[in-house]
């Protein structure tokens, strides 16, 4: 703020002017006004805080009107306080002084006006010099009467961290800002603190416990708002399996997975909020996480701080367990398995543990399932350990404790089913009860390609294990939307204006829907779904640097990476097309070559063992590539931004020894 120049005087219009307007005039006016002197104000103070002043007022002509102190910062009136004058006298009054987002010290002026009834105006003009509240500390209210001081960090801004409930609602107040023990209150006014104001800040986290509260009486801001408090989970590919101690309502951050949140999370262990927070549901405990990437899930086992797995304690806490066939998570497991086909029940209060469904891809007709007191066999409970079941109209019990569908009941179609299990009343006095629920995460899709029925692997990907295809054959889609949209590389795939047909030799092939990026992934097999061999099946996997499917960003790598088999086009011709992009385009569908480098090797099976022997690169080839251990591009070679690039290898596996296949490799650009 700079110095004001003095508020001007206004010339009132005398009564000849009046006159010309009307006849006879009823009042009388004057030019001169009051007699006015400053006995006081305030010379400096802070920002948000009164400025105080005394005025005496005096007039023997004309009777007194009022005294008007305004308030300006620059050339804007920002505060007016009016004192009604009926009798010459001193008078006193306050001014606020507004605090306002962003505004450095400076210095204000006030301008009084002294009125009476004839009109006249008397100005005069002081000048206060105004601070950003600045103090050491700041105490922090509650409504119960708690109080915290609040320690300034940095700047203006203020922070205390304690024990407080979820939802704290507090106000800030500073320490005195005058000899008469005037405070500053800050409260909130919806969107931000208002000096003055006092309706409380509505500090929340996601729990209670310890969180740090802070306020910035610069910028105006406060924190927390729906707060999660945040555990770091350290689990990536080479470490996905750990322990953590965690509170339930936690917050969780796993800086190793990207977009964690939209994973298939285990609704009863994990809910995310509208923020994309990722919160704990389960109560306060040891629990192992086992991060399963490929199908984008996290197992959840209640353990001790050693890992071992919890049985159900005497006082029925710890953990209890589902075990039996046609359920599991994230996909239907292994049928009566007690291990990878044991599920812990998530405990969401004492002695109450919940267990979730989704319909298609978690539960099917035919389900047995059974509830363990441990991860294994023995203790399971029985149905005269019930004290009630509720199966909800769909689910019946048996006298040894299985769980099935009721004769003549269906499992409610893209729904889910969650079992509640309550021990408050002991292990022989269990009540169970069954509800039809929303499905976690979406409902299963019912998607299929050429009849043939995928699984759900998460909520954006389906597959197919195994399918056979014959060379040539027309491949149709249903329950996806607009398959025609999705990109399918021009491999195993060839479209034309009847649709898409199949491009590679005839076999069996793994068939990979993913929704979300709305492409196709495509795989050699055995009949029964495991990985093709290049011994066995024809089939060679690609791996290596600079090569990616369906995008740059996702690079083939080695070993850990995608592990693709090259289409193989005719008889021991092997395909792989893409365009030439750069290293961080997430865009191009099918950049499948990264334009600068390259770093490629052809495998027997999924993973490392045989492999390439002898490279043969074609005259086309050895414009742009090298083979000295692995395919490279050649010194000073560059690819073409944009333009597509075919990789035909040629390998015949009758000459196969020794673990080694020799094979010729063109590459040109299309």
């Amino acid at each position: 703020m700079n110095k004001y120049i003095k508020f001007p005087i206004m010339l009132i219009a005398g009564a000849s002017l009046l006159a010309s307007c009307l006849r006879t005039p009823e009042f009388r006016t004057t030019d001169k006004g009051p007699d006015m002197t400053v006995n006081s104000c305030t010379e400096a103070t802070y920002m948000g805080a009164g400025i105080k002043f005394s005025v005496t007022v005096n007039d023997d002509e004309f009777a007194l009107s009022t005294l008007k102190a305004k308030l300006f910062y620059d050339e804007a009136e920002v505060g007016e306080t009016v004192v009604r004058t009926k009798e010459n006298g001193t008078y006193e009054g306050t001014l606020t002084a507004p605090l306002y987002k962003d505004i450095p010290d400076g210095i204000a002026s006030v301008v009084f006006a002294a009125q009476n009834v004839g009109m006249g105006l008397t100005y005069d003009t002081v000048y206060v010099s105004l601070k950003r509240p600045d103090f050491p500390t700041l105490t922090l209210s509650d409504q119960d009467g708690g109080t915290w001081q609040m320690h300034r960090k940095e700047g203006w801004r203020y922070e205390v961290t304690a024990d407080f409930p979820a939802r704290m609602k507090g106000i800030v107040t500073t320490p005195a800002v005058n000899a008469d023990g005037d405070v500053i209150t800050f409260g909130w006014n919806g969107s931000e603190l208002e000096a003055g104001n006092e309706n409380a800040i509505p500090f929340s986290a996601n729990i209670s416990g310890e969180y740090t509260v802070s306020v910035d009486l610069m910028s105006l801001s406060a924190s927390p708002f729906n707060h999660v408090i945040s555990e770091e989970i350290d689990l990536g590919e080479a470490s996905p399996e750990a322990v953590f101690a965690l509170r339930q309502g936690t917050g969780l951050s796993f800086p190793m997975i990207e977009a964690v949140s939209d994973w298939d999370l285990d609704p009863d262990f994990f809910s995310v909020d509208d923020n994309k927070n990722v919160i704990f549901n389960a109560v306060d405990g040891h629990y192992k996480f086992r991060a399963d990437f490929g199908a984008s899930f996290i197992k959840v086992l209640p353990c001790d701080a050693a890992g071992n797995e919890l049985s159900m304690g005497s006082n029925c806490d710890g953990a209890v367990w589902a075990i039996g066939q046609n359920f599991g998570k994230p996909v239907i497991g292994p049928s009566w398995n007690t291990t990878d086909g044991a599920y812990a029940f998530a405990q969401v209060s004492p002695k109450v543990f919940q267990f979730s469904l989704n319909v298609g891809g978690q539960i099917k007709e035919g389900v047995a399932l059974k509830i363990f007191q441990q991860m294994g066999w023995g203790g399971e409970f029985a149905k005269k350990n019930f004290a009630s079941f509720d199966g909800a109209g769909v689910f019946v019990m048996t006298e040894s404790g299985d769980i099935n569908i009721a004769e003549g009941a269906k499992l409610a179609d893209k729904k889910a089913y969650r079992f509640t299990l309550d021990l408050s009343g002991g292990a022989d006095a269990a009540v169970l009860k069954v509800r039809e629920v929303e499905a976690a995460g979406g409902a299963v899709l019912d998607i299929s390609v050429n009849g043939v029925k995928a699984d759900r692997l998460s909520k954006s990907i389906y597959k197919i294990k195994a399918m056979q295809i014959e060379k040539g054959a027309s491949i149709s889609f249903s329950g996806i939307d607009n398959p025609d949209g999705w990109y399918a590389d021009p491999d195993h795939f060839s479209r034309s204006a009847s649709g898409l047909s199949f491009n590679a030799v005839s076999g069996y092939y793994s068939m990979e829907l993913n929704l979300d990026g709305e492409y196709l992934t495509v795989r050699r097999v055995k009949a029964d779904g495991s990985p093709a061999t290049f011994k066995d099946e024809g089939a060679v996997t690609i791996m290596g640097w600079g090569v990616a499917h369906p995008v740059m960003t996702s690079q083939l790598a080695w070993d850990s990476g995608a592990l693709i088999t090259m289409a193989e086009v005719e008889d021991g011709v092997y395909q792989f097309t893409g365009t030439a992009v750069e290293e961080t385009d997430g865009q191009t569908m099918g950049g499948r070559f990264r334009y600068d480098y390259l770093s490629v090797k052809f495998f027997g099976q999924a993973g490392w063992g045989d492999e390439m022997g002898t490279v043969t690169l074609t005259d086309s080839a050895a414009k742009l590539l090298k083979a000295p251990g692995n395919i490279e591009l050649a010194e000073g070679a560059e690819l073409e931004k944009g333009a597509v690039y075919v990789m035909t290898v040629t390998a015949d596996n009758s000459g196969f020894s020794g673990g080694k296949f020799d094979c010729t490799v063109d590459f040109v650009k299309k």
